[in-house]
């Protein structure tokens, strides 16, 4: 088993911006085989401190009534991709991550891992126009990122908020995650309804 003395006290160990990420928790057992995706830049390679730990089950589980299809089909009804809505609803700030593709992987066993909600977040993490450490004081960096910034934004897919989040949407935070501890599927582009239609059965 993955994690098999995961308590909630372990949860308080995390690094704040982890906690964070949570609006409730609690500590669930993850079965073997169970179908994990995310949305994310890249292809969530393994890192100096192993596979991120941050998933959503593809398929219904516990509190999770819709899965990944239920995403899809809410993208789909509101008229925009997989990524624009993973943003929305799992509250990811445009200056955090692309969102590029959808992955998914499978558990090759148990694991404890805790569960819970998503945070609301701002749609930036920090204000953009906040004043760089220039030496000459021209605030370069400050426009560039700004100007970077608002393209994320255009290049987003929808409307973005001031905050992102406020439906009830469930993610797992899997400590000590390995690719010995995970079979990887495919990549498919966010953005790729077609592809992502057939990969769900919708």
């Amino acid at each position: 088993m993955i994690n098999p003395t995961l308590g909630r006290a372990d949860f308080f160990k995390l690094r704040k911006s982890d906690q964070n990420g949570f609006k409730k928790f609690r500590v669930v057992k993850v079965p073997k085989d169970t179908l994990l995706f995310k949305m994310t830049k890249g292809a969530a390679a393994a890192g100096q401190y192993g596979v991120t730990p941050w998933w959503s089950a593809v398929k219904p589980f516990l509190d999770d009534k819709e899965g990944a299809l239920g995403r899809y089909q809410q993208a789909k009804a509101t008229g925009i991709n997989m990524r624009a809505m993973v943003r929305f609803m799992s509250c990811v700030c445009l200056d955090w991550n692309d969102l590029d593709n959808y992955v998914q992987v499978k558990l090759k066993d148990d694991a404890h891992a805790f569960w819970g909600t998503f945070n609301p977040m701002p749609k930036f993490s920090q204000p953009i126009w906040k004043v760089d450490s220039n030496k000459d004081g021209s605030g370069a960096t400050t426009m560039a990122n700004v100007k970077l910034m608002k393209l994320k934004e255009k290049e987003a897919g929808f409307a973005v908020p001031d905050m992102l989040g406020g439906a009830e949407a469930w993610q797992l935070y899997i400590p000590n995650l390995t690719d010995a501890d995970i079979e990887r599927g495919g990549i498919i582009p966010g953005h790729d309804m077609a592809a992502l239609a057939m990969a769900l059965g919708a």
